[in-house]
């Protein structure tokens, strides 16, 4: 019996049939895009290699000590349970903490005096740990007002961030405020970067996602960071968009990230992705269980949802001086 099966034993029994009795979904035709994830060659990992800051979530990044050093800050209490975390606990959410943080040191996005905004922000560490490192953060969501309201952007976040603070953070440089990622009451370059983990896929569709990140470069001043991980689809089938959760397709990241005329790349997006990672993948409905009960059988880097496989994807995009 799988470890996580056995750990889920006392959840109510209709709620497992529910999981267990899903209707068979057909199969969803080719993606018919230009662009396509491609699997590399096994080989061994140099770890002497610059890792790229736009790439998918791959196992192999556990590598990298810079990211593993980044995610131990993030999460300490893990830390204090299993002193070699993150080794043997490889989940794609620990791997986007650790892109954002190591994106935005390489890149010198922020400083001491820098504004930080987070769309979609929930109570996730990433908020906590950058008010060490920046003058203010502002987190916002639509605390209490959506499905995912009890796990990730639960209302009391607004009136008591302390309770949700997993990490030393500097509690006089926080701001939690109610905002519609798709309606940022902020002037126009208020931000030194902005910042979005998995949320934008919840927004309304491609067009809702590109709406978010429109409304992040508006705000964030010219030369700043727009720093986004969302939903990248693997085995070339087509996107999906259901209801609260779309999935894309490598071509739909690509359109993504061109959409926004003030936003580019800073270096390509890599969307290789190794046979490791590929070698175990998780259905969305039991991570869901997973999540509500707080167990998880790692690694947890690939789902699937409708016969579609689909991970982490994250592009960093600097916004256009125009004047200059």
């Amino acid at each position: 019996m799988p470890a996580w099966t056995r750990d889920l034993a006392g959840i109510p029994s209709t709620l497992r049939l529910r999981v267990a009795a899903r209707r068979p979904v057909p199969a969803p035709p080719p993606d018919p895009g230009e662009v396509s994830v491609r699997v590399r060659d096994p080989a061994p990992v140099d770890l002497t290699r610059r890792m790229p800051l736009n790439k998918l979530c791959e196992l192999e990044d556990w590598l990298d000590p810079r990211r593993v050093a980044a995610i131990r800050r993030c999460l300490p209490y893990f830390v204090a349970i299993q002193p070699d975390f993150p080794s043997r606990m490889a989940h794609r959410k620990h791997w986007e903490f650790a892109q954002l943080l190591c994106g935005l040191e390489e890149l010198s996005a922020v400083d001491a005096g820098s504004l930080v905004l987070s769309v979609g922000a929930g109570h996730e560490e990433p908020v906590y740990e950058l008010t060490n490192h920046v003058r203010w953060v502002f987190a916002t969501d639509v605390y209490g007002g959506t499905q995912f309201g009890s796990l990730e952007g639960d209302g009391r976040m607004l009136v008591s961030p302390d309770r949700f603070a997993r990490v030393p953070y500097q509690r006089n440089r926080l701001v939690v405020q109610w905002m519609d990622g798709l309606d940022l009451r902020y002037e126009d370059g208020t931000f030194e970067v902005a910042f979005s983990l998995s949320s934008i896929e919840h927004f309304g569709g491609y067009h809702g996602a590109q709406q978010a990140l429109q409304q992040m470069a508006r705000v964030v001043r010219p030369g700043g960071v727009v720093a986004i991980a969302t939903e990248c689809i693997l085995n070339g089938v087509t996107g999906h968009r259901g209801r609260g959760l779309a999935l894309f397709t490598p071509s739909e990241i690509g359109e993504l990230a061109g959409s926004c005329s003030d936003l580019e790349l800073v270096e390509p997006i890599d969307f290789g992705v190794s046979p490791a990672t590929m070698s175990k993948v998780k259905p969305l409905s039991e991570a869901l269980l997973e999540a509500r009960h707080h167990v998880t059988d790692y690694p947890a880097i690939v789902f699937e949802h409708r016969r579609r496989r689909y991970t982490s994807v994250f592009l960093f995009l600097r916004k256009l001086d125009r004047a200059g």
